[in-house]
């Protein structure tokens, strides 16, 4: 029957064909180092039909509700102190039953019966992967349809004939043009006139003078 010691928030179980040092030597089973902890402080072991614990002649002592004990059968789970009656390191010690604690081991599958496996993982994979269809702006375009372009013979450019109003725009036009100059005409003879006789009488004055 296995014993469990659980101390400082860790759990071991000890075999009861294990006789196991208590204290805080390097070389005990259940090492616990702190103040009041002798090297070896107490001792467990299995006689063949209980866990018994037994102080090894620590300084401070071995403890059990508020007393210090020098052996003690463990016939269930029982709190140890170590070191003090109340403040020392406590100690919880529980024997294990095995038939009770024992977990039923799953029945083996027979070879006939097992599930057939693929030896492909990627074919597991593909059996519970559903085909997606890509949305539209992803799938590749269609070809488009081969489509003759049909030309077009070109049109030759159609010649505006002048029409009557066309004409007697541009004739009075001219007519504008013509008047316009002969009037610049008129003025630039008048001037050259006008030149002229000043020319002569000053020409004729200066004669006089002489």
């Amino acid at each position: 029957m296995p014993l469990k010691a659980t101390y400082q928030g860790n759990s071991e179980v000890i075999l009861d064909d294990v006789t196991a040092l208590i204290g805080s030597d390097a070389a005990s089973t259940i090492r616990i180092v702190r103040p009041g902890i002798s090297r070896k402080h107490a001792v467990l072991s299995f006689d063949g039909s209980v866990w018994k614990i037994e102080d090894a002649g620590s300084r401070n002592g071995s403890y059990h509700n508020g007393q210090r004990i020098q052996i003690l059968a463990l016939e269930e789970s029982t709190t140890i102190f170590l070191g003090h009656p109340t403040d020392g390191e406590s100690l919880v010690l529980t024997p294990v039953d095995e038939e009770a604690t024992g977990e039923a081991s799953e029945p083996e599958t027979p070879e006939s019966e097992a599930p057939a496996t693929s030896t492909d993982p990627q074919e597991e994979i593909d059996a519970f992967v559903l085909p997606v269809t890509p949305p539209p702006y992803l799938r590749e375009p269609e070809p488009a349809a081969d489509v003759t372009r049909v030309s077009q013979p070109e049109t030759a450019p159609v010649a505006r004939s002048a029409t009557d109003a066309d004409l007697i725009a541009v004739t009075a036009a001219l007519r504008d043009q013509i008047n316009a100059v002969k009037g610049l005409t008129w003025s630039v003879w008048a001037m050259i006139a006008v030149t002229a006789a000043l020319a002569v009488m000053t020409l004729f004055v200066g004669i006089l003078g002489n």
